[in-house]
């Protein structure tokens, strides 16, 4: 219970969505028929002859690089074409990816005009029959001939007109840089050692199809002398995951890298997406053969009977643990708990103990009002956790889920959160959503769940160059944090996000480098710390955003222990490493050591995703509790995930040395505002999180929280009551509003999400018309984060200021009017008859003490509001 809990907003008026202005630009033109037959009508007339003669289907498989039926057929275009998906299905064709090309794509110089700044290169994958290929020579004929075009088809012609290229889905596709880099790492040095390959199918919606290609990836396989080890397919509305794990002896891997076009090779199976080292599930944790620490205190016992609200994926915590005994539950859902050492299984036990009583010293409470489920995905070993290495990582998250929320007797019906401190092995985000992410999406929308996934870590350390250790050491605290962001910037590229970070509906969590508790000991001789100044420092290995579709993430980073830094010389440069088996500094967790159950400082940001989960938690618990806004009710679980989602984003602040980073990164780029806050998102997001503000208001201020469901098109009119004694005051203030809703998504589009939600500022004039006021009747003006940048994920917070000058001017029953929109961000793909759910959060902080509390008079003013209405 707080003494200034968090206000529900009453029910909003449903309305229409207010659209804006068109894009009006001018948009690149294309090479015209003449040009376009120019430079592929070859192509064109060789598919059409190979149709004219007998057993076309034969004749066109003999060419492997050529156009095919059943093969994946590629058109890259200057411009996105609107309807594509639909013009697609009208003659039959199954899209299957619609994909934005990366920044430098080079396109064609008989492409280019003056308006060629317009351009924005789209991938389109089809998997056409043998009748679908000649509907389409049809169109190409028409076109040529420049006949009407026939109804629904437009989209063909401009297709036709952009067209920059048309090929097979080649070794090119099959093997992203990314997944070579990963596999030359791995590469044995003796031929015949075995090496574990994961291969993407296609997930075509035709399920016999996915059958003969997994039967044709099985041949090929076998004859280059490899093996079959797990197939999976997963068919659900809206996923599709079709896989096979395979050994094949390091001599072909090679071979297939050295020359991925050879036409008996891997590369060339004409079913596969993607060719990707297995993926593989970890987490590291700190290891130490010190002494046990075995003095808990008192620790306060857990309510047996509270319910079950969040699920652990992670390895086997020690269940009766002292800091657990109670409070976890442990499924063994894949029979894994058998293979775990009860002596290494250090990283679920320190996970479930910084959910069930955050930093041991410095807390030690239990969770409030629930308890944890935990389901084995990972094997404890002496080196950490990892996944088995016979089994497809996306098919043990997917049961493991599966028991845990569907069927007759689900293992956790009241959880709404899932704690998932895993990264992938190697498998930094590089613009491609892996198909763990897009798993968890599809979760999160289909089932109303809030997965908190950790930002991963960067372990190799920080190479700052040109720098001894002594000089570094000398440079002040100022100049240490100057190189190692100069450092940062340079090395963002291969510290990015860690599968599945990057999944545009959960909510990722970054470390910031700070600890709860004093250090144990001085500063040993080769460290240094980076505490101190101003503000809250991100944690150097943490890993860095933007996500997907360059959205905001990590979303917000919150407390993940101090990482002090060892310095180590390599040539004339410096690495920066965070030291392992150290406990000066960290977050105090339950482990085992030598065999007795212990505690033992942690840091990283698998500890700062745990307390984030403590955090949601205790919060839905407040919320429900006395004096909430929801007092006495059992919310379901979509809105427990989205109410916490919106306050924790809500809740969480740029610290003052973000805002100087900002500056500096603004001059660095020449004034570029959107890109300097590009810059502090990728290391901060939305903010450190400030666990007090999910659970309650600011000392002078109001938070209120609402909830409603809404369509494409369509629009939530929230009117928040403005305090009277607010009017005519010269006082400085600020607010924040923040939206959460999880995003239906189709891997077939470009813009994977489909729906966007925003809150439009606007206001009425004398005569009652709609008016725009970007200062929401407050004066207001935005800070830190643009319009742009806000709109890409699945939160969109906006957070304004008002410094003081100008004086709020308003009359009595005058209120904020907040219209929370919804729009289809994916040009077709969302259905006007989809229900998005979604939380909304709204902060009104005054910067000093007042003799009126604005909170005390919002509430009174929704009490009339609800006794008028009822």
């Amino acid at each position: 219970m707080t003494d200034r809990p968090i206000l529900r907003l009453p029910n909003p008026e449903l309305t229409v969505r207010l659209k804006g202005s068109p894009d009006r630009r001018r948009r690149p033109r294309g090479a015209g028929r003449q040009g376009q037959d120019a430079r592929f009508g070859e192509a064109f007339r060789r598919l059409e002859e190979a149709f004219q003669g007998e057993a076309p289907d034969v004749l066109l498989r003999q060419d492997p690089s050529g156009i095919a039926p059943e093969r994946a057929l590629v058109f890259e275009t200057l411009l996105p074409i609107q309807n594509f998906q639909k013009a697609t299905a009208r003659i039959g064709f199954e899209l299957l990816i619609e994909d934005r090309l990366d920044d430098n794509y080079e396109i064609p110089d008989e492409l280019v005009d003056e308006y060629v700044a317009a351009a924005a290169p789209t991938l389109y994958a089809t998997m056409p029959s043998a009748a679908d290929l000649q509907r389409m020579l049809q169109l190409w004929r028409a076109y040529q001939n420049d006949e009407e075009k026939p109804y629904g088809l437009a989209p063909w012609w401009q297709l036709f007109d952009l067209l920059a290229d048309i090929r097979p889905w080649g070794p090119q596709d099959r093997l992203t840089p990314q997944a070579q880099a990963e596999l030359l790492k791995q590469l044995a040095d003796d031929d015949a050692v075995p090496m574990r390959l994961e291969l993407e199918i296609w997930p075509t919606a035709n399920r016999a199809q996915r059958n003969r290609w997994q039967t044709d990836t099985r041949a090929r396989v076998e004859a280059l002398g490899g093996e079959v080890v797990r197939t999976s397919s997963i068919n659900l509305n809206g996923f599709i995951y079709e896989a096979a794990l395979i050994d094949m002896p390091s001599g072909a891997v090679r071979a297939m890298l050295e020359n991925p076009f050879a036409p008996d090779g891997l590369a060339t199976i004409d079913g596969l997406q993607f060719v990707l080292p297995q993926t593989v599930g970890q987490s590291l944790p700190d290891l130490s053969d010190d002494e046990p620490d075995t003095d808990f205190g008192d620790l306060t016992p857990f309510d047996p009977n509270a319910p079950v609200r969040a699920v652990l994926l992670d390895g086997t915590p020690i269940a009766g643990h002292p800091a657990l005994d109670g409070g976890v539950d442990i499924e063994d859902v894949h029979d894994l708990v058998r293979l775990s050492q009860v002596q290494h299984r250090r990283h679920a036990t320190s996970m479930a103990s910084l959910i069930l009583r955050g930093d041991l010293v410095a807390d030690g409470a239990p969770l409030n009002g629930a308890r944890l489920l935990a389901i084995p995905v990972l094997v404890d070993g002496a080196d950490g956790a990892s996944s088995p290495d016979d089994q497809l990582f996306v098919d043990l998250v997917h049961i493991a889920l599966t028991r845990a929320f569907l069927g007759d007797d689900p293992l956790a019906p009241e959880a709404f959160i899932v704690n998932f401190s895993i990264g992938v092995r190697g498998s930094h985000f590089a613009g491609r959503i892996s198909s763990l992410a897009r798993l968890l999406d599809w979760w999160a929308e289909n089932q109303g769940i809030l997965f908190t996934v950790s930002a991963g870590n960067a372990p190799d350390g920080l190479v700052v160059p040109n720098m001894r250790s002594i000089d570094f050491e000398d440079a002040g605290l100022e100049a240490q944090k100057a190189h190692i962001d100069a450092a940062l910037r340079v090395a963002r590229h291969t510290r990015t996000l860690l599968a599945p970070g990057e999944a545009v509906n959960v909510v990722t969590v970054g470390a910031a480098s700070r600890d709860l508790t004093d250090p144990t000991m001085p500063l040993p001789a080769g460290m240094i710390s980076l505490d101190g100044g101003e503000g809250v420092l991100t944690a150097v290995s943490s890993g860095l955003g933007l996500g997907a579709f360059r959205s905001i993430k990590p979303d917000y980073v919150h407390t993940g222990g101090e990482h002090d830094l060892r310095m180590s010389p390599i040539g004339a440069h410096l690495r920066l490493t965070v030291p392992n088996q150290y406990q000066r500094s960290g977050l105090y967790a339950a482990t085992v050591q030598r065999g007795a159950a212990s505690q033992y400082r942690v840091r990283g940001t698998s500890c700062s995703n745990a307390l984030a989960t403590r955090a949601h938690v205790n919060a839905a618990t407040e919320l429900m509790g006395d004096d909430g806004p929801f007092e006495g009710q059992n919310l379901g679980r979509r809105d427990l995930a989205l109410i916490t989602k919106a306050l924790a984003v809500n809740a969480a602040r740029w610290p003052e040395n973000a805002i100087a980073y900002y500056e500096s990164e603004r001059a660095r780029l020449n004034g570029n505002h959107s890109n300097a806050r590009e810059e502090v998102c990728r290391h901060f997001g939305h903010g450190v999180l400030n666990e007090v503000f999910m659970r309650e208001a600011p000392d002078y201020g109001v938070t209120l929280i609402g909830t409603a469901t809404i369509r494409k098109d369509r629009a939530a009119l929230f009117d928040v009551p403005l305090p009277p004694s607010l009017a005519g005051e010269r006082l400085g203030r600020s607010m924040w509003v923040t939206i959460a809703w999880f995003s239906p998504v189709l891997a077939t589009r470009a813009r994977y999400r489909l729906a966007l939600l925003e809150a439009v500022p606007h206001g009425t004039d004398l005569l009652g018309n709609l008016i725009e006021d970007q200062g929401w009747n407050l004066d207001m003006r935005a800070r830190e984060l643009d319009a742009n940048i806000i709109k890409r994920g699945t939160v969109w917070s906006r957070r304004l200021i008002q410094d003081g000058p100008i004086v709020p001017n308003y009359g009595q029953g005058a209120v904020l009017p907040i219209r929370v929109q919804c729009r289809d961000n994916s040009g077709g793909g969302l259905s006007p008859d989809e229900e998005i759910r979604f939380a909304i959060a709204v902060t009104l902080e005054l910067e000093v003490e007042t003799q009126f509390d604005i909170r005390s008079e919002i509430e009174d003013l929704i009490r009339v509001r609800l006794r008028e209405a009822g």
